[in-house]
């Protein structure tokens, strides 16, 4: 998909998203909603969410097999949010793989990026776990579980596949022989070194310890979360809801993951509010005004956070904000580049030869 046609379809998204978030809301009363929030719970709210991301950056750290320092793990990763906040297609995620390499020792950029694969793929697992725990406490929509046994049948093979390649390289090389055999072009792009670079990435996978280890500090750092949730709602609500804030949370993660909506601008309060009423906190006195007022304040705290955090992890890493992103850019170009070229040599391969007749 061109650039430009994705602008086109995140677009489109945030404008659907947004009108869903909206529907059955007086506009006029969405000031009145947000004037009467009690703003001090903001600060302990924070606090706990800063805590969350320093234990994803523990996180990270395990999943590159402590090849990084803790603090530079969480300042380049928090660099990466403050990416992903503010830009599209997840330049946040290439952010990340090009900062490692300025470490010393550098790790590879094919390194970085399965890293993060794993680590996605271990959040949707844990944000299934949140939706059944959610589940336990009160009815959902049939949509939310639907897409909650989804989720999970992706992330338990996802995580499996990944398990297996980085147990047994071996066989991933196999399958990178076996495809450079039906498909010779490959063979120009020396993918050896960097499937080699991508089971580096996903190395801790390998063994019991390597996964319990990654799942451990991920459940430690979805608790902060899901708390910071629970304290802000304090902020508009008189009577919180355990299974609100564990559903507005899990829901929300899974919204930020469209690459094409800058900020997320539209998912993350349609997805808000789509836990909170599955969590049972709008009815009544709990109007659609309320809950959109929130949202949209969860959202600016989120956004605040990730610009705080991440301008602090750029002057860690001595390096500027139009430097990272030009540098993303540039990578960005570049696979879009080896991609579209791997794409024409595949066209090219398999035309069919024909004879010209006279």
């Amino acid at each position: 998909m061109k650039r430009w046609q994705s602008i086109m379809l995140g677009a489109v998204i945030s404008v659907l998203t947004l009108a869903y978030a909206l529907q059955g809301n007086d506009l006029s009363r969405i000031g009145q909603e947000a004037a009467r929030g009690r703003y001090v719970f903001l600060l302990p709210s924070l606090g706990v969410a800063w805590i969350g991301l320093l234990l994803r950056g523990v996180r990270w750290r395990a999943l590159l097999d402590d090849r990084i320092g803790l603090w530079p793990s969480l300042h380049i990763m928090n660099v990466g949010y403050l990416f992903n906040a503010w830009l599209p297609f997840r330049l946040g995620e290439v952010a990340r793989s090009y900062l490692v390499t300025r470490l010393t020792p550098p790790i590879p950029i094919f390194t970085s990026l399965s890293s993060i694969v794993a680590e996605r793929l271990i959040d949707l697992l844990m944000v299934v776990v949140i939706i059944a725990l959610a589940v336990s406490m009160t009815p959902v929509p049939p949509e939310v579980a639907t897409g909650a046994r989804a989720s999970a049948l992706l992330a338990v093979a996802g995580i499996v596949f990944l398990a297996v390649l980085a147990a047994r390289r071996g066989l991933a090389h196999w399958l990178l022989d076996v495809a450079q055999r039906i498909l010779p072009f490959l063979r120009r792009f020396h993918l050896r070194q960097v499937v080699d670079h991508l089971l580096d990435g996903i190395a801790p996978l390998a063994s019991v310890k390597g996964i319990a280890r990654a799942f451990f500090w991920t459940a430690a750092a979805w608790i902060p979360s899901i708390v910071a949730g629970y304290i802000l709602l304090f902020t508009f609500y008189e009577t919180p809801r355990w299974e609100a804030a564990l559903l507005m949370i899990a829901i929300a993660s899974l919204a930020i993951a469209l690459p094409a909506v800058p900020g997320s601008v539209g998912p993350f309060e349609a997805a808000v509010i789509l836990g909170l009423q599955a969590g049972g906190m709008i009815g009544g006195e709990n109007t659609p005004e309320r809950a959109f007022a929130f949202a949209v304040m969860l959202h600016i705290m989120n956004v605040a956070l990730y610009a705080v955090t991440g301008w602090i992890g750029l002057s860690r890493q001595k390096i500027s904000f139009g430097e990272v992103m030009r540098s993303a850019r540039q990578l960005a170009r570049r696979r879009e580049a080896e991609s579209t070229s791997a794409e024409a040599s595949l066209t090219v391969a398999s035309a069919p030869t024909e004879t010209p007749e006279s």
